[in-house]
């Protein structure tokens, strides 16, 4: 008996290393979304919402919101089968036209001072924050997406008040 005792803490490890490598290889094989999914759920987060689109990229929507300067802003993960993950962050809706030059100038002075940060002003009239993060299939981090949330939350703090300053400017 003593035998058998001393064998199953070996025998143990090697179970737990073949499961690591059963995961490992079935990890491989799933794509970027089902990796941040997966990572979500391992992790006990919850605070997202997917949808996956019938788009030819095979686009999955991963929605939730941030708080920035004590607003409540719509922010969407955006992961496909392109190289770019995109996280995607609605600032401001319902913007003055009297103020889009003024708005733009401001815009385009925050995308040359922030590298990573990219806003711009659609047609519609609603202010966006991009973050373009590259990642192929084999390269793919969730823990890299899940760093830059508190840096974007951050980022919006930063420049929120000065921004809506310029959107709501009275002219």
């Amino acid at each position: 008996m003593a035998k058998s005792t001393e064998n199953e803490p070996k025998l143990e490890k090697q179970a737990e290393k073949l499961i690591e490598k059963k995961e490992a290889a079935a990890a491989e094989g799933a794509t970027k979304a089902e990796k941040f999914q997966a990572f979500l759920k391992d992790n006990d987060i919850n605070y997202f919402e997917s949808q996956t689109l019938s788009d030819e990229f095979h686009t999955t929507i991963f929605r939730s919101r941030i708080e920035a300067k004590g607003q409540i802003l719509p922010m969407a993960i955006f992961i496909d089968d392109s190289i770019f993950t995109i996280i995607r962050t609605q600032v401001a809706t319902g913007i003055n036209e009297k103020n889009i030059d003024s708005i733009k100038s401001h815009l385009n002075m925050l995308n040359a001072e922030y590298k990573i940060f990219k806003y711009y002003l659609r047609e519609d009239g609603n202010i966006y924050l991009d973050v373009c993060v590259p990642f192929v299939d084999e390269t793919f981090d969730s823990r890299m997406i899940q760093t830059l949330l508190p840096i974007l939350v951050q980022q919006l703090e930063t420049v929120y008040e000065d921004l809506m300053a310029v959107v709501w400017a009275k002219k």
